[in-house]
């Protein structure tokens, strides 16, 4: 049986938050960044109905979306099964922060090994894939898929085959870098609950808002992989407790074209992520930094769904 998949589309006007049009389901299946000011980014249009101007200056220098609280990204009410809203493209100059970190930022939590990359070929057969049967209309930007619970005996369904193929790879892939425990959390024999993948397209310019995934729809273990464009992804910590004299850690963290990223633990649950509305990103390199522009970008990300959170399944 095919899985049902969520086109996400909309239009966005000058002056009004982003409407989104009616969907129709298709079945298918280290070191601290440093604060810097960042120039008045005009108000934002996004896809929860609400739209707010940015201040001055932010809490932290390059977030995402310094209005954005970050609990307020968490299960509320009226909270979307979609990811936080994508930023459109903007006519800003590039400011010149501190370089993006190259290695994995010191979270606990967090696995990358810059020298794991999905193999090219199966990377550009994915994107093709995609762009060829989801993204066929520039207003479509994410594509929700669902895989339902299995066994050995009776494995997953409702995953297109070359996702599950992807997932294999990655198992393979990741085996050796992980903890068994970490590797067994994300690529069980048996489970009970639902897979969720959902791919987004970036085009050079637009972002995404910091946020936590949805605590009370996903569960821990969080893979995700970046195709056909690199790009940075900030990382700030959640908590700032005066009184324990902990402060918010802020990490921009560079993902190339083909990179793996894994999100357990704190980093999954204490860390927000987003990526800011640039063309191009400075990131570390031999003589302190260097620009590096974007082109489109996809990404596909690998949740659990908790118990109750499957109803599409």
């Amino acid at each position: 049986m095919a899985c049902p998949t969520s086109p996400k589309s909309g239009k966005k006007r000058k002056g009004s938050p982003l409407e989104a049009s009616s969907i129709t389901p298709s079945l298918s299946c280290n070191a601290p960044h440093q604060e810097t000011r960042r120039p008045k980014i005009p108000k934002l249009f996004i896809d929860t109905s609400v739209s707010s101007e940015a201040p001055d200056s932010a809490d932290y220098s390059g977030s995402a979306s310094s209005t954005s609280q970050p609990d307020s990204l968490f299960d509320g009410d009226g909270d979307s099964i979609d990811s936080p809203t994508k930023f459109t493209p903007s006519d800003l100059p590039v400011h010149e922060p501190s370089p993006a970190l190259v290695d994995a930022p010191p979270i606990p939590g967090f696995f990358y090994t810059p020298s794991i990359r999905l193999p090219t070929e199966l990377a550009d057969t994915i994107v093709a894939h995609c762009l060829r049967t989801y993204f066929t209309a520039p207003h479509i930007d994410q594509i929700m898929l669902f895989c339902r619970a299995g066994t050995p005996e009776n494995p997953p369904t409702g995953l297109p085959p070359i996702f599950l193929s992807l997932l294999d790879k990655l198992s393979g892939l990741l085996r050796s870098s992980l903890p068994p425990e970490i590797h067994e959390l994300l690529f069980p024999a048996s489970t009970t609950l639902a897979r969720q993948a959902i791919i987004n397209r970036y085009e050079p310019g637009q972002g995404i808002t910091a946020h936590v995934d949805l605590l009370k729809r996903f569960g821990d273990g969080i893979i995700g992989v970046s195709f056909a464009s690199g790009c940075v992804m900030q990382f700030a910590s959640v908590s700032d407790d005066a009184d324990t004299g902990e402060e918010k850690r802020i990490y921009d963290f560079y993902l190339p074209e083909g990179s793996i990223i894994v999100m357990t633990g704190d980093a999954r649950y204490k860390w927000t992520h987003g990526i800011e509305k640039r063309r191009a990103d400075f990131v570390d390199g031999d003589e302190g930094g260097r620009w590096i522009e974007r082109s489109m970008r996809m990404s596909i990300t690998f949740r659990w769904l908790l118990p109750g959170a499957d109803i599409l399944t």
